[in-house]
């Protein structure tokens, strides 16, 4: 049976000319199928040619079958579609030859009324169209944490803490980490700050609010509407998920690249 490589490209998109050729050089002529059938069960890996939000929708193929995500950035940012494009024949090559680094990531997994979600950068609970302020009761395990007044609260993974964590003002925190992060959407306290707890116990949501419309946002693509009352459960996934890192770059050094730092001459 053939290895094959399961393929999603952002909409719109199409593959540049010096990446064409390191897919035909690195793949075809191994004999490595390159297929847009996600569910096939024959996959060796999932190969995302875009950004963030296309690498995001392929996870749930990717986990349900534990097989790594390749991300070559075609977008703006890409975090998590880290590879250039200068950088696919080398490391399309050590993923054929079985040979090429893999991260491990926490994922979070999402309860949501009689549904289930794997989802990697954050769960988002936010306030609908009216704009009244919101009451969010969080737990973990049983015990009671604190209740959020404000415009909401994103729960994320350390992958997902250079995302809208970032944005909300949570912390950057090494992506190989093993807890998770609340950071609360302008909070109406200002002694409201984010928290960092270990990824060892469930979280539970409580929506207290009575008439709002509440949203929960998961991985930015997926939006599911709350009611008074209900309760989101968030937990550390039964596996990680795994992803194809540089072969050269460390996180930081694409850290600094992405957020525009500035590494001062002394």
């Amino acid at each position: 049976m053939a290895k094959k490589i399961g393929l999603i490209i952002k909409k719109g998109c199409t593959i540049p000319q010096g990446l064409q050729q390191a897919l035909d050089l690195c793949l075809k002529k191994r004999g490595i199928e390159i297929t847009e059938d996600l569910s096939d069960p024959h996959l060796k890996a999932i190969l995302v040619l875009g950004g963030d939000g296309t690498f995001l929708r392929a996870v749930p193929f990717a986990y349900q079958r534990d097989i790594p995500l390749l991300g070559i950035n075609l977008g703006r940012l890409g975090f998590l579609t880290e590879i250039t494009v200068d950088e696919a024949c080398p490391v399309l090559d050590a993923l054929v030859k079985d040979n090429c680094p893999l991260e491990k990531r926490l994922l979070l997994e999402v309860h949501h009324r009689r549904e289930r979600f794997y989802v990697l950068n954050e769960a988002a609970l936010i306030k609908g169209p009216l704009g009244h302020m919101i009451h969010l009761r969080v737990y973990r395990e049983e015990k009671e944490i604190t209740i959020y007044h404000g415009d909401g609260l994103i729960v994320c993974t350390p992958t997902g803490s250079t995302a809208y964590n970032l944005s909300a003002g949570g912390p950057i925190v090494y992506p190989t980490s093993e807890v998770f992060i609340l950071t609360p959407i302008c909070p109406f306290m200002l002694s409201a700050r984010p928290i960092v707890l270990p990824a060892t116990r469930a979280l539970k949501v409580e929506l207290l609010s009575r008439s709002e419309e509440v949203h929960l946002i998961l991985d930015g693509y997926l939006n599911k509407t709350l009611r008074a009352g209900e309760k989101v459960i968030l937990r550390k996934a039964p596996r990680p998920l795994k992803i194809v890192r540089s072969l050269t770059r460390d996180y930081f050094e694409i850290l600094r690249t992405k957020l525009g730092w500035s590494t001062p001459k002394v």
